[in-house]
């Protein structure tokens, strides 16, 4: 097979960059292993944060200010809603990440905000149990993005375009060339002007050279939990998406996205000191394997961090796993690589890159139409530990 561009996974990044390749009229092909919006990857789980106020850094904010009017493009191009907006609380200690980081960006890019105290971030939000120390900073800039109709809007979107969709194909090879990178898939080969590789777990099995040849991705697992509102109205009913420092990790949330009946909560990280041997999130992962179903331990788990919700079951009535994929540095890594020519690379993701998916598909389709993009993307830059 030939083509200009193939898209080699069609998750949160590859879905959007077949989209916008497409739109532009680029022939382009996208091969997924699976099904678009289908749960064996990191983008599914029915809802992702979208947030202005970035507390990992004041640098991704522009980027996260342009995911903003991608989605907004999408939606307008599919007539779907894809983003819920309902505002944003991090709550912790004056000290944590989330809130001094989320102080930070917003002061650094004058974002409107505030700044709450515990009173007032229990009587404001009632379905916040604070702890004695915390305080909380709310952001109106912020909601919730809907996964899996996402990815199925932008390949629907993309194949109406005029982009050829090859689900249930695993990509066994991808070869880079300067003038006619490859594709193997099976049988089939496909040779393009450009391959752009959005494989989210499966990253570093396709090019284990991706973030430089000394420099590995890392998959771990990571569980997520529903559960049961136990008051009627619900508190959670509306509200913000949140994140929470939970001391020995950084947690988040979500307000009821299915009209009160449950809750979702899931676990970011763990702190700097609960890392390593021991850690009770992130163990190592096998993508062909998938992760490991959730266990009654997990329930427990996120039952402690639950506590800290007023109105919820103390237990999950119901859970799934995912995988995260990460970079050393946990940024993002999304360009070229000088040793593989031909390859458009964007990985490391996980954790906090579903709400940029709008932006680095525009980002992919630049970079693979002609090298380049106005967009800022130089602090994840695959060359960066060279």
């Amino acid at each position: 097979m030939e083509t200009d561009t193939v898209v080699v996974g069609l998750g949160a990044m590859g879905a959007q960059a077949l989209w916008r390749l497409a739109r532009r009229g680029v022939d382009a092909i996208g091969v997924e292993r699976f099904s678009p919006g289908h749960d064996r990857g990191s983008s599914h789980g029915e809802s992702r944060i979208i947030r202005t106020a970035y507390l990992e850094g004041a640098a991704y904010v522009p980027f996260v200010q342009a995911a903003w009017r991608a989605w907004a493009d999408l939606e307008e191009a599919s007539g779907t809603r894809l983003v819920v907006r309902t505002g944003a609380l991090m709550l912790g200690p004056p000290d944590s990440s989330a809130v001094a980081g989320s102080i930070a960006a917003a002061e650094h890019h004058g974002l409107a905000h505030q700044v709450l105290s515990r009173d007032q971030v229990a009587e404001r939000f009632p379905q916040h149990a604070p702890r004695p120390d915390d305080v909380g900073v709310f952001e109106e800039d912020a909601g919730a993005v809907l996964p899996e109709a996402a990815i199925r809007a932008a390949v629907g979107l993309a194949e109406a375009a005029g982009a050829r969709v090859l689900t249930g194909t695993r990509v066994t090879r991808v070869v880079p060339d300067p003038d006619r990178p490859r594709v193997v898939a099976g049988d089939t080969e496909i040779r393009a002007r450009r391959v752009v590789v959005t494989a989210g777990s499966w990253l570093p099995e396709l090019v284990p050279e991706a973030a430089g040849p000394d420099v590995g991705l890392r998959v771990e697992r990571r569980v997520l939990g529903w559960f049961r509102t136990t008051e009627a109205p619900s508190p959670h009913a509306y509200g913000p998406v949140f994140a929470r420092d939970g001391g020995d990790c950084t947690w988040y949330g979500f307000p009821s996205m299915d009209g009160g009946r449950t809750v979702k909560i899931g676990v970011h990280a763990e702190a700097p000191g609960n890392r390593g041997e021991g850690a009770q999130w992130g163990e190592p992962v096998d993508p062909d394997a998938g992760p490991r179903e959730p266990d009654a331990a997990d329930g427990r788990r996120l039952g402690r961090l639950a506590a800290g919700l007023r109105g919820l079951a103390p237990l999950p009535e119901r859970m799934v796993a995912c995988m995260y994929t990460m970079t050393p540095d946990e940024h993002f890594l999304i360009g070229h690589r000088r040793e593989l020519p031909g390859l458009v690379l964007a990985g490391g993701f996980s954790g906090h890159g579903y709400k940029f998916a709008s932006a680095v598909g525009v980002a992919l389709a630049d970079l693979a139409q002609h090298g380049r993009t106005d967009l800022p993307i130089d602090p994840f830059d695959p060359h960066r530990w060279d």
